[in-house]
């Protein structure tokens, strides 16, 4: 744990003024950065499939303060099949951080593989496909590393009624 280092809690959306994302996310919260550790911690994780390390996080994913409906940025099912389980819904089950499936991710494009630029262009990763209140909710995914993915969630969300969306992240990229 001394080799994860905690993130600032400073997040730039001047990238977003301007676009159909401009306002969509009230705020973001991250509790790391990624350096070698976190990179290595998350390979272990997503790509050698080692979901007990879900467990390493737990108990700081559930001391934080989660007042609203918490929604996971979901996996295309392609990926899913791939990995094998979802990275971020095992982070909150493993904090027993109750949520609600919301989205799903009908594109199967990689944000990883896009530069900044190319990611807030695209088109919305993601589908409703459910009904959406007039509450606010939180956004829960592993990595913020333009903003663009949650960006794109908040803004379905807004647009669908949500009275006000944050976003809490594991790692700060």
């Amino acid at each position: 744990m001394q080799k994860f280092e905690k993130a600032d809690t400073v997040f730039d959306f001047s990238d977003f003024i301007g676009t159909k994302y401009e306002g969509a996310l009230d705020q973001v919260k991250s509790l790391y950065t990624y350096n070698e550790a976190m990179k290595d911690y998350l390979h272990q994780y997503k790509f050698l499939q080692d979901v007990a390390l879900a467990n390493v996080f737990a108990g700081e994913i559930k001391a934080l303060p989660m007042h609203g409906i918490v929604v996971p940025i979901p996996m295309h099912p392609e990926k899913l099949k791939e990995r094998t389980f979802s990275q971020v819904e095992e982070l909150l089950n493993h904090a027993t951080i109750p949520f609600q499936n919301l989205l799903i991710k009908a594109t199967p494009s990689e944000q990883g593989k896009k530069s900044k630029k190319e990611r807030l262009e695209a088109e919305n990763l993601f589908e409703l496909i459910d009904h959406v209140k007039a509450t606010h909710y939180i956004l829960f995914d592993d990595i913020y590393t333009t903003g663009a993915t949650v960006h794109q969630a908040a803004k379905l969300l807004r647009d669908a009624g949500a009275k006000s969306v944050e976003a809490i992240t594991l790692i700060k990229g």
